[in-house]
């Protein structure tokens, strides 16, 4: 039986989408400064006593890399201190359950659904008190189910990813010693725009409540302009040189969570801690014959030309791209079927997961096929026929997490 089909994991999965599902068309293509109130999730998180001292507390947000660095500073954490480090992550990775880690072992499904039970009775009685479109978070009810884990466990260290944005965002309003903004990019303008300008002021939130902010030059640009954050709290890291074997945005998460972890111990961890395996938003995997390197890319900012150029001349692969409409789709389709000249093909993804839509493509006549977000026989078979088609034995899949979730599904078996 599939996790989709065990009634009870259903039940709690149900339980964590019920109140923003009552109030859906309430709150749908709303920014999030118009529904969002994290003081709701945090009321309840104060009354089980759950919220965290600061002082143990690191918290990530950013439009690209975020993920990745939460989980490079967990495993600094870890192994330059032998401490029990928690380490919430969203979205999930593949299950729910993964969202929520101690030492990188995700909580078992019995240990996620404890954690809903021991809140439920609180969350029944904070959704009798919201009037209107006001709403317990998912992403809120997720955090607590962590932050309830980690106390239950006695984990010494907490590292928190944020939701898209911080400023309406539960772990956003957690103070804590260090923050991190990983990169500022038009992602998410619907909730969090309209524009750049926008997306760089939410970001910057998590610096307001941080005893020190770490990020990029490019974040430290967008603070002096909208001067967010004290100028004396920011901590830019400089670029890495290039030339790596990795895209140049995973080289500056690894010294983003270097410089992070450095920041929150108060001193050098080892540069010889590798952090080469531990992105969730780029890899290869191997599946027979057939090899796929997988990149959570949504914004054609966020590409690596140069790595980019060199993997097509090197692996002549096909791009299988899944971008929804308020993605960058165009500007990533004409880089890599336009000025590059590769086989680019786009998927959409059917299926209520996240309410993603591809009608732009679609009528554009763009989608080579559509596929279920949990389908992964149904992609391999797809990666499989276009790689034959061209005569490569490489597929690069970009997109959003969700669609990243299905590649890994589909190539685990290598």
């Amino acid at each position: 039986m599939s996790r989709r089909d065990d009634p009870a994991f259903n039940r709690v999965m149900d339980g964590i989408y019920a109140s923003f599902m009552k109030r859906k068309a309430l709150v749908e293509g709303r920014h999030d400064r118009d529904i969002r109130d994290p003081r709701i999730i945090l009321d309840i998180a104060r009354k089980l006593s759950l919220l965290p001292d600061p002082a143990k507390v690191i918290r990530i947000t950013g439009s690209k890399g975020k993920g990745t660095t939460s989980r490079m500073i967990a495993h600094i954490l870890r192994e330059a201190t032998g401490a029990d480090i928690g380490l919430f992550v969203s979205p999930e990775e593949i299950d729910h359950n993964d969202r929520i880690r101690i030492n990188g072992v995700p909580s078992t499904v019995a240990d996620f659904m404890a954690a809903y039970a021991a809140i439920e009775p609180a969350l029944e009685a904070a959704e009798e008190s919201l009037e209107g479109a006001s709403y317990l978070s998912p992403y809120g009810i997720f955090l607590l189910m962590a932050l309830h884990h980690f106390h239950e466990r006695g984990a010494d260290y907490l590292v928190l990813e944020c939701g898209r944005g911080a400023e309406f965002d539960e772990t956003g309003n957690i103070p804590s010693t260090v923050s991190v903004v990983t990169s500022i990019l038009m992602e998410h303008p619907a909730s969090l725009g309209p524009t750049l300008a926008d997306v760089a002021r939410s970001k910057l939130f998590a610096g307001t409540n941080a005893g020190v902010l770490i990020c990029d030059e490019d974040t430290r640009r967008w603070n002096d302009r909208l001067k967010i954050v004290e100028p004396e709290k920011v901590a830019a890291v400089p670029v890495p040189a290039k030339g790596g074997t990795l895209p140049a945005w995973l080289e500056m998460d690894k010294a983003l969570a270097r410089a992070a972890a450095d920041a929150f111990l108060g001193r050098q961890t080892s540069r010889d801690i590798a952090l080469d395996d531990k992105s969730a938003a780029f890899g290869i995997l191997r599946d027979g014959a057939t090899r796929c390197y997988f990149d959570a890319c949504v914004s054609a900012s966020s590409i690596d030309k140069a790595f980019a150029s060199r993997l097509i001349g090197e692996t002549t692969p096909v791009f299988l791209a899944s971008l929804p409409d308020d993605k960058d789709t165009d500007a990533i389709r004409d880089f890599f079927a336009g000025e590059k000249g590769t086989p680019y093909y786009e998927v959409a993804l059917s299926g209520t997961r996240g309410y993603l839509h591809y009608d732009n493509a679609k009528a554009a006549g763009r989608v080579e096929n559509e596929i279920h977000y949990e389908d992964a026989q149904g992609l391999k078979a797809l990666a499989d026929r276009l790689c034959a088609r061209h005569g490569t034995d490489t597929v690069y899949c970009l997109g959003t997490q969700t669609y990243i979730r299905l590649v890994k599904m589909a190539f685990a078996g290598g």
